[in-house]
């Protein structure tokens, strides 16, 4: 069924796909580690946004000729959601690799320093790159290091590269540029006969140390977070509360609303609202370390 999602739409639209902007998507798809070509994921992205307008435009026409909704502002939505429906398909496909890319490199920037220290201890046993990378593939709370590290054992053992030929292939498309410098330090080490137990020991140290440098870092940044919380989300709302307490006594409205409905509207829904949309906040700031 994939197969054939992806011939008919390089059929319906392979040409268009060839586009100097489609072809902008190569980098993110491989860094993102999908194994597909540039004009077919785009071809797949342009089928995926005609088929979300007719059927989001199918679907409003029926229901609102079910319950025969024929006013203006039912036609003018029937002509622009769908329009919007199919434009956020598209952006949201377009740069779903971009965004997979930075995860991923998110992901080997945060296990990197622990991954580091555990090659360090295997590589100070003498055994083969290859050897080295097979078993860190092993590792699967170190996911993404993992990952890459099994694309490194691949090379060598499906497709025949030499040890420095793998693991230069996996630095070319690795997203992270700190994961992608320790790689090259190690194909350097090995082709100059250097002594790699050493290097992965020194990159290992350093990681660690910029490690604790962004933790250090980010716990600061959540102490002026936490202040900025208690004055608005704290002390800023009690305030408001208590004023709003006395204003209940004299009567009144604010807004269209009474003093007991505005209070009770700040209690329940307001607040509870602007503290979902602080934790989203810290979430979306927090950097993994």
């Amino acid at each position: 069924m994939h197969r054939l999602y992806k011939r008919l739409a390089v059929t319906a639209f392979g040409r268009i796909a060839e586009a100097k902007g489609f072809q902008k998507l190569k980098p993110s798809l491989e860094a993102a580690g999908i194994h597909i070509l540039a004009k077919t994921y785009a071809s797949m992205v342009l089928l995926s946004t005609v088929l979300v307008f007719v059927a989001t435009l199918t679907g409003m026409a029926t229901t609102f000729g079910i319950l025969g909704l024929t006013d203006l502002p039912f036609l003018l939505m029937l002509a622009t959601f769908p329009v919007f429906a199919a434009l956020m398909a598209f952006v949201l496909l377009y740069y779903y690799p971009a965004q997979r890319a930075k995860a991923f490199r998110k992901s080997l920037e945060i296990d990197l320093p622990f991954a580091l220290a555990h090659l360090s201890a295997i590589a100070s046993s003498g055994i083969s790159p290859e050897n080295m990378f097979e078993l860190l593939t092993g590792f699967k709370e170190y996911r993404a290091v993992s990952a890459e590290a099994s694309q490194v054992v691949r090379n060598i053992r499906t497709f025949g590269m030499s040890s420095v030929t793998a693991i230069n292939e996996v630095a070319s498309s690795t997203p992270s540029p700190i994961f992608k410098q320790v790689l090259t330090g190690i194909t350097f080490t090995i082709e100059k006969g250097g002594n790699l137990s050493e290097y992965i020991k020194q990159m290992a140290d350093k990681s660690l140390f910029d490690y604790r440098i962004k933790r250090e870092k980010y716990l600061q940044t959540l102490g002026t977070y936490a202040d900025i919380y208690a004055a608005l989300l704290v002390a800023a709302p009690l305030m408001m509360l208590a004023v709003l307490g006395i204003l209940a006594v004299i009567g009144g409205e604010i807004l269209g609303l009474t003093i007991p409905d505005l209070i009770t509207t700040l209690t329940f829904i307001i607040l509870p609202l602007l503290n979902v949309a602080f934790l989203a906040f810290i979430h979306l700031t927090y950097p993994g370390v």
